[in-house]
């Protein structure tokens, strides 16, 4: 099982009345040398450039400024960014996956989010689709993307230079092995067919565990079809404490503290967008931004040493963990939870 921890790019997760409703550009560089000193697999960067925790009114940090900024300071952490196909273009990408990769030295991950919030687009000249058509256009965005770092054989550039030559397939430079592990982010049938023929990691929101291993299981059946294995990801927002009772109180207050406005206004923008998948959460579910509540990393450090090892049984792969406050909340986490399940497993193999 490989952990990893959410970049908070937003500020707060919560939507809550006390929560921080803006980013911390040096908390992420610090969370980031943290978690790598830790032992954490990887850090994600979520991109919306509007912030769709606390309000339009609220800034946001960009995702990929972030990722060059940390790949500068750290070795070794995994980095995975997201992308929305129509912001950026496949030429934009693979330029900038190019030069982050020679900048951290280390293979990239690229989530594939489709977008769900039309003020976004509107602002950003982007046309808005509707569910299929903007599945329609990550593909496109994903076969274009392949094609610049793998091009055909018979590419041709219209225009080239004699440096090119003659009957090679250009490549601009770009090296190969820059092409970033694909994560592909949703629970509908487009999602799942996106990440069965091109995705080396299915992203998905928290769910129960019977939803959760539907799901997996419909992916790992339609990759089988593309003859391809699939990796399953899913968010939590992780509530560890000494004792249960303490985890459960924590998670009481959180939800308490819950801000009403800010939850209706998003209900109403996800209502309008079509995600049929978030429709259907209630208040509770709302306060956190991808309904992490649900994976059920919330109770005593031993409560969730002995939940992972089930979700790993389910067939999830990573973990991708919100905290309320990342310098206070990882480091017990690893050093209670995740340590310990990692110098178990190798005994646990060798009795068998």
């Amino acid at each position: 099982m490989e952990i990893g921890i959410w970049l908070p790019v937003y500020g707060g997760w919560l939507r809550s009345r006390d929560a921080p409703t803006g980013p911390d550009v040096a908390a992420c560089l610090a969370i980031a040398q943290q978690a790598e000193a830790l032992g954490f697999d990887f850090l994600y960067a979520s991109e919306n450039l509007l912030n769709c925790i606390h309000g339009p009114r609220e800034s946001v940090a960009d995702a990929w400024t972030i990722l060059a900024a940390i790949a500068a300071v750290t070795h070794k952490v995994g980095l995975c960014g997201a992308v929305k196909p129509g912001f950026r273009s496949p030429f934009l990408v693979a330029r900038m996956l190019d030069t982050l990769t020679r900048i951290s030295e280390r293979r990239l991950g690229m989530n594939i989010v489709c977008g769900w919030w039309r003020e976004e687009f509107d602002l950003s000249g982007v046309d808005w689709l509707d569910h299929d058509g903007r599945y329609d256009r990550a593909a496109e965005f994903l076969r274009s993307l392949h094609g610049l770092f793998n091009p055909p054989a018979e590419a041709n550039v219209a225009g080239g230079t004699a440096e090119a030559g003659i009957g090679e397939p250009p490549n601009y430079g770009l090296d190969p092995a820059a092409l970033p592990e694909v994560w592909i982010a949703g629970h509908s049938d487009r999602a799942i067919r996106m990440a069965a023929e091109w995705g080396h990691c299915l992203f998905l929101n928290g769910m129960g565990d019977d939803d959760l291993k539907r799901h997996i299981d419909n992916a790992r059946q339609e990759a089988n079809r593309w003859g391809r294995e699939l990796l399953i990801a899913a968010n939590a927002y992780v509530i560890a404490t000494d004792t249960t009772e303490q985890a459960r109180q924590r998670w009481k207050s959180v939800v308490a503290r819950r801000n009403p406005d800010t939850i209706a206004f998003f209900r109403e923008v996800i209502g309008a967008s079509g995600a049929a998948a978030w429709a259907a959460l209630s208040e509770d579910q709302m306060v956190d931004s991808n309904a992490g509540f649900e994976l059920g990393l919330i109770g005593s450090f031993e409560d969730i040493r002995q939940r992972i090892p089930r979700l790993e049984a389910l067939g999830v792969n990573r973990i991708v963990c919100q905290f309320d406050d990342p310098m206070r909340d990882a480091g017990p986490f690893m050093k209670h939870v995740i340590r310990p399940l990692r110098t178990s497993r190798p005994l646990e193999i060798a009795l068998k």
